[in-house]
């Protein structure tokens, strides 16, 4: 934590976001700001099938599917750049097929708590509720993907 506070004190954005590092906590940054990225291309691929399907619990599914089949993307590339620059674990064949995998089980958990935000618990709105749902997986995100794949 103390090397990402002196880094952004000195407005060092080259080794704040580009120089490869172990430390966790500037990785978690990374992830976060990559995944920011691709939660907007996430949102906005979401939002748009929200509004050309209505409020309904197939848009629910629709719009989350869609947002994330992009979103996962968007994320596959920009971390490899930025977060996970390492080798991973599978190899590089099986690398974007388990970064996938864990995507999937994301994108369940992502579908089953918007229902739950949405439709069978707290009758949020729709777009409220995505936010929500996505800093939950995005945790899980990070986790599972330091822990398993890198």
């Amino acid at each position: 934590m103390k090397e990402f506070f002196q880094l952004l004190l000195k407005l060092d954005f080259k080794s704040l976001f580009f120089t490869p590092t172990e430390n966790g906590f500037l990785k978690f940054f990374r992830y976060c700001f990559v995944g920011g990225i691709a939660f907007i291309v996430d949102y906005g691929v979401c939002a748009a099938v929200f509004y050309l399907m209505g409020d309904t619990k197939l848009s629910t599914v629709v719009g989350t599917t869609a947002g994330f089949v992009f979103g996962l993307i968007v994320n596959f590339l920009l971390s490899k750049k930025f977060v996970f620059t390492e080798d991973a674990k599978t190899g590089a064949k099986g690398e974007f097929l388990w970064y996938t995998i864990i995507g999937l089980i994301g994108w369940g958990l992502s579908v089953l708590l918007m229902l739950v935000c949405t439709e069978w618990l707290f009758s949020m709105n729709q777009y409220i509720s995505k936010i929500i749902v996505a800093v939950i997986v995005l945790v899980y995100n990070f986790l599972a993907r330091k822990i398993l794949l890198y």
